[in-house]
C-alpha cells in the first residue's frame, strides 16, 4: 500500500509540474496513466489468483498506456475507450469460461424456494 501512496505523490508532483508549465502534461494523460496502472495491477492480481478474467483488466490497462503515450497512433475518444473496456473484458470472460472451471459460483440453495 505504501508503494501506491508513493505513486500517488509522484503523480501529484507531475500534475503540479504540468500546471506550472515545467512539463507538458495534460489531465487526460495523468488520468490515463493512473487508471492504466490500476487496471494492470488488478489484472495481475487476478491472474496470480488463477482467474483468467484478469486478462481483461490487464488488456485494458495496456490499452490505456498505449493511448496515454500515443503508441501506434492510438488517440481514442471516450466511446472508443468504452468499447475497448468492454472488448477487453469480453476477452477475459471468454477465456475464463473456456479454460476455467470456477467462473460462476451458483449454489443450489439459491434456486430452492
Amino acid at each position: 500500500m505504501k508503494a501506491f501512496a508513493v505513486f500517488l505523490i509522484l503523480l501529484g508532483v507531475l500534475a503540479f509540474l504540468g500546471v506550472f508549465g515545467f512539463m507538458n502534461l495534460t489531465f487526460g494523460f495523468i488520468i490515463g496513466i493512473f487508471f492504466g496502472i490500476l487496471f494492470c495491477f488488478e489484472g495481475i492480481r487476478e491472474l496470480v489468483g488463477r482467474k483468467l478474467i484478469g486478462v481483461g483488466s490487464l488488456l485494458f490497462g495496456i490499452f490505456l498506456f498505449m493511448r496515454a503515450f500515443k503508441l501506434f497512433g492510438i488517440n481514442a475518444s471516450f466511446s472508443q475507450l468504452f468499447l475497448g473496456f468492454v472488448a477487453s473484458y469480453l476477452i477475459g470472460i471468454g477465456l475464463q469460461i473456456f479454460f476455467g472451471k470456477r467462473f460462476i459460483h451458483i449454489k443450489k440453495e439459491w434456486f430452492n424456494d
